[in-house]
């Protein structure tokens, strides 16, 4: 499903359907602390430690041994680059049994002479690593930011270059074609056990520990290896949530920190899936509208009859598939596919018009040409041996931190038949095939330790939220429930349709200007502010 996703980077060479394999692995669980996983807080709003023990000195006193960055980071780093590693507990509950070691690269302020501190970065997935984003110069900050703070990409346990773990058969990626009898929902729930069980057996202890949580504490480790009294840190898409989970936990120690495109904790995994059930309509209306601004009526001449053409088709195909040029089938969960990779990137509608136009007609190798069309736009699927081993541990990654971080999944056969019955009632073209992404959390095989939590954060310096107005992935409404839920927040909207907003590809002056005026000097835009499109 549409879930919070990491905005393609400049090097990305991607296609849009690695982008909806990506987001169908899983789904979403915005959720706060609770559980065994949050049992008690580190520090109050002074930022003094309460009930959690002191880590012992060889964490919170180890030194990186900084080098330049190997290939194994990145093929080609910036001048200056350097990479090590910081060892952290698996458990911080037994802070003296297994560790982990984080890989983390640093690229040095350009104004050593003012130079303000570290500023972390993470960008999100869950499952993507940072530490290669900033070893090559991928994420860069804005201009004065990168000039006044040393950048720092990290690798989240479990992760990358951070003892990465192992799914030996894959993650459940939802069904093509949902299941719609028992026997049918009941052969899947066997094959996504089958795969959770072996992940389990392959990756060791750290997947019963790859919670949000967990990563935020080790952001303190971090913070405190690097020499900063105050954490700064830039988190993009789920990189929000795991910077809203340090609040939490260390409200006392936050520095000036941006969560951009922002993930509500205060929404259950079914909530949230529900919220990109309406996303993807909401597209999918906008596309319509732009269709019939724009005179073009091969699909309808109104928005209902569009909408209407679209839905009888999905219908018609779910009784009569057509057939692919290899034979295989495109049914009514194809339709579903390939409209939500289409309408929630403006620069597809044209293509995915023409495919729509061809498949009423008929034509079952319509979205093959599509695909190859939208393919050839975003640089094909070329990915290097390290990118497709990177690709594949953030498919693994996903579930092993959105399931511990959600209790709310449907956990039986029948229970998702009914989810999904329900989904497909608010949205025929989109919700029964949103539903059966939770199969991965339903069939998970370790307990979760969170729960849907609002973040207060009292005590806690402010901070800044930005979003797009559209954003596909995390929408606008979830940065404006996070702004009401904080005690201190500006939110940053930038007009517009993306995902990541500040020092984005698709650079806007207004809005990393805003930013950087924070991160550098602690000014904050009005309580809500809006850069143009």
């Amino acid at each position: 499903m549409s879930i919070p996703r990491r905005p393609r980077s400049k090097s990305s060479s991607k296609s849009l359907t690695a982008g909806v394999l990506a987001a169908t692995t899983l789904v979403v669980t915005v959720c706060g602390v609770s559980g065994a996983a949050a049992a008690s807080r580190p520090d109050d709003a002074k930022g003094k430690s309460t009930s959690v023990p002191v880590l012992p000195a060889r964490f919170t006193q180890q030194e990186v041994q900084w080098t330049a960055c190997g290939a194994d980071v990145t093929p080609e780093a910036v001048p200056g680059a350097e990479c090590g590693w910081v060892k952290v507990p698996v458990d911080y509950a037994a802070p003296n049994g297994e560790t982990v070691k984080l890989r983390v690269s640093r690229v040095a302020a350009k104004d050593q002479g003012r130079r303000l501190g570290s500023l972390l970065f993470n960008p999100g997935g869950p499952g993507a690593g940072g530490a290669a984003d900033v070893a090559s110069g991928n994420w860069q900050a804005g201009g004065q930011a990168r000039a006044r703070y040393d950048l720092v990409g990290f690798d989240p346990r479990g992760i990358a270059g951070s003892g990465q773990i192992k799914c030996p058969d894959g993650v459940a990626q939802g069904p093509e074609d949902p299941p719609r009898t028992e026997a049918e929902a009941e052969r899947e729930f066997s094959d996504a056990t089958r795969r959770a069980q072996a992940c389990e057996k392959a990756s060791g202890a750290v997947l019963a520990h790859m919670d949000s949580v967990s990563v935020a504490r080790d952001l303190d480790v971090l913070r405190t290896v690097l020499g900063d009294a105050k954490l700064n840190y830039t988190g993009v898409s789920y990189g929000t949530f795991i910077g809203q989970q340090y609040m939490k936990l260390f409200p006392g120690r936050v520095g000036r920190m941006v969560l951009d495109g922002v993930v509500n904790p205060d929404a259950d995994i079914q909530q949230v899936t529900r919220l990109d059930v309406k996303t993807s309509d909401d597209a999918l209306r906008r596309y319509a509208q732009d269709l019939v601004a724009r005179g073009d009526d091969r699909l309808g001449a109104t928005v209902e009859e569009i909408l209407r053409r679209l839905t009888e088709f999905a219908k018609k195909l779910e009784q009569e598939p057509l057939r692919g040029a290899d034979g295989e089938e495109i049914t009514d969960a194809t339709l579903s596919m390939y409209l939500e990779m289409g309408v929630t990137a403006e620069e597809s509608w044209k293509q995915l018009t023409t495919a729509l136009v061809a498949a009423l007609d008929g034509d079952g190798t319509a979205f093959e040409r599509f695909e190859a069309a939208t393919a050839d736009e975003s640089g094909g699927e070329n990915l290097t041996p390290q990118e497709e081993q990177a690709e594949e541990n953030e498919s693994s990654s996903m579930p092993a931190v959105l399931c511990l971080d959600s209790p709310s999944a449907p956990k039986s056969p029948k229970e998702m038949l009914d989810t999904a019955d329900a989904f497909a009632k608010q949205s025929p073209l989109f919700g029964r095939y949103y539903a059966w992404q939770m199969i991965d959390c339903a069939t998970w095989p370790v307990a979760p330790t969170g729960g849907a939590d609002p973040v207060k954060a009292s005590g806690a310096a402010p901070v800044l939220l930005v979003s797009y107005t559209d954003d596909s992935n995390t929408p606008l409404e979830n940065a404006q429930a996070v702004h009401r839920q904080l005690d201190s927040s500006s939110l940053l909207v930038r007009k517009g349709q993306g995902h990541g907003a500040y020092a984005a590809e698709d650079p806007s002056t207004c809005t990393d200007r805003a930013v950087d005026r924070y991160l550098v000097g602690g000014k904050l835009p009005d309580n809500t502010a809006n850069c143009p499109r």
